[in-house]
């Protein structure tokens, strides 16, 4: 079994905030140009969307206009959780899953943490696809969401 890849990052602000930066403003943090279906083709994307209830899509918006599933909501607890399924440009019939919560820490910050588990649905390709996406999200969570909220 390959273990999950387990991120944290504390910002300066409430879980709501936190929360509603993480899903209703994913496009102006999400490294577009780097992390993207589209960037597989060399543009950058237009949009990341994550449809804020339980059952809406995680999708871009690729340099086309045209739409690439990403994954599903599976948990929508405002201020607190999401869990999506997470297959961006493949694997679409065997996701792994992305879970973030949301901590107030009480002294006017929150600890994110992301969670991505699943990765048995590679196969032999897991070990692989794990390293590849634990560096991915050292710079989509680790650096970019942060930054969104740098002052």
């Amino acid at each position: 079994m390959t273990d999950p890849i387990v991120k944290k990052v504390n910002v300066a602000c409430d879980p709501d905030r936190a929360f509603d930066v993480f899903v209703n403003r994913t496009t102006s943090w999400w490294p577009l140009g780097g992390h993207a279906v589209s960037a597989g083709q060399g543009k950058a994307a237009l949009a990341v969307t994550i449809e804020p209830r339980v059952g809406g899509a995680v999708y871009e918006t690729m340099f086309d206009g045209a739409r690439t599933d990403w994954g599903k909501v599976l948990v929508f607890e405002a201020g607190r959780k999401l869990s999506m399924t997470w297959h961006p440009g493949n694997n679409a019939d065997a996701p792994t899953r992305v879970d973030v919560e949301f901590e107030g820490l009480g002294d006017g910050t929150t600890r994110v943490t992301l969670t991505h588990s699943g990765w048995e649905v590679w196969g032999e390709d897991a070990d692989t696809r794990r390293g590849s996406y634990d560096g991915g999200w050292d710079n989509v969570f680790g650096i970019c969401y942060a930054a969104a909220f740098a002052d």
